[in-house]
């Protein structure tokens, strides 16, 4: 009882706390100012950042006439790091990411994972990466499970996807297979990678729960963990990374199944929490969880030799108003993307 009395008085300290650096912070206010001013490191201006999410006060970066400043209430957080190189001796790479598409549950959006192609068709983008949980899967120790899927069983949800999947001339969709995925394996032996790998060469599949890869010479780990959800959103990605041997180290770790969506940078490792595109699910409302719709632009310069020189993480998220949230109604109306 103490604890959990002394847990709860942290907590309002924490919000307090919270609440008096968001109302000093304006802004365009120059972060250089504000560390000066209250002695901060870099480290503990991060953990004020990751607080002011927690306590839902977001704090954002951008780049203004050469330095970073506040912007309060940002639906784009940026990590920045500025070359060390002209620019015209790095690789500019751009990608899209994105994960947890859920076809088959009756909250899926299919429809915003086909506005985010688009936008990445304009961005003359060619890689997307997909960080697992394509499908929906099937538990059967789950009985509420059907209720809540337009397609039941492997069959459907896999047919769904090589139909229904962005189909975008340039561009070529890598993937991981998640939790949700698996579990047609674990239930027949049907993966849903062979199928799509074998109807979709547009669609090049990386791995089960984890995969590595290198685009321009930039090491990069997408990742679909297990476990449910920490309250603090740099919990676990640190806990990831914290297990990585150093020479097996990315310079981008992608996080999917969380549903969350955040960015930040641990031991030389840039990590992202990639959202999804399926609205709030009844498991997580149960739970008390929270759900982030969206995607990642990913703006990266680096060295011949794989070095990120300069990051930027541009986050794209979709307002409630964006989203269909009636049940089953992306299924019914929504039509496949194909850019030739």
């Amino acid at each position: 009882m103490e604890e959990v009395k002394d847990k709860e008085k942290r907590i309002n300290i924490d919000q307090e706390y919270i609440e008096k650096v968001y109302k000093y912070i304006k802004n365009d206010m120059p972060v250089d100012e504000f560390k000066e001013k209250f002695s901060l490191n870099e480290n503990e201006l991060k953990g004020i950042l990751e607080l002011s999410r927690v306590y839902g006060k977001n704090i954002g970066l951008k780049e203004r006439n050469g330095e970073v400043v506040f912007q309060k209430n940002s639906q784009r957080t940026q990590i920045i790091t500025k070359p060390s190189l002209s620019s015209d001796k790095l690789i500019h790479t751009e990608l899209c990411v994105v994960s947890d598409t859920h076809f088959g549950n009756k909250n899926q959006q299919l429809h915003l994972l086909n506005e985010v192609y688009e936008e990445a068709h304009r961005r003359g983008i060619k890689t997307v990466l997909h960080c697992g949980d394509l499908v929906d899967g099937n538990y059967p120790n789950r009985p509420e499970n059907p209720r809540l899927q337009f397609l039941h069983g492997f069959d459907e949800q896999a047919s769904y996807v090589v139909d229904m999947y962005p189909k975008v001339k340039g561009i070529t969709t890598k993937y991981i297979l998640g939790s949700h995925d698996e579990t047609h394996y674990k239930n027949g032996q049907a993966t849903v990678n062979e199928w799509i790998s074998r109807c979709r060469k547009d669609m090049v599949y990386l791995g089960q729960d984890y995969a590595e890869l290198e685009i321009n010479g930039v090491k990069i780990a997408m990742d679909h963990p297990g476990g449910g959800s920490a309250q603090a959103l740099s919990y676990k990605p640190q806990k990831r990374i914290e297990i990585l041997e150093s020479s097996y180290k990315p310079k981008i770790l992608l996080i999917g199944h969380y549903h969350k969506t955040y960015s930040f940078i641990y031991r030389n490792v840039r990590a992202i929490d990639v959202p999804c595109f399926c609205v709030k699910t009844q498991f997580q409302q149960k739970q008390g969880l929270s759900n982030s719709v969206g995607a990642y632009f990913l703006n990266i310069y680096s060295d011949k030799k794989g070095n990120i020189q300069y990051f930027e993480p541009e986050e794209k998220l979709f307002k409630p108003s964006d989203m269909w949230d009636e049940a089953g109604r992306d299924a019914k109306k929504v039509k496949k993307l194909v850019i030739k």
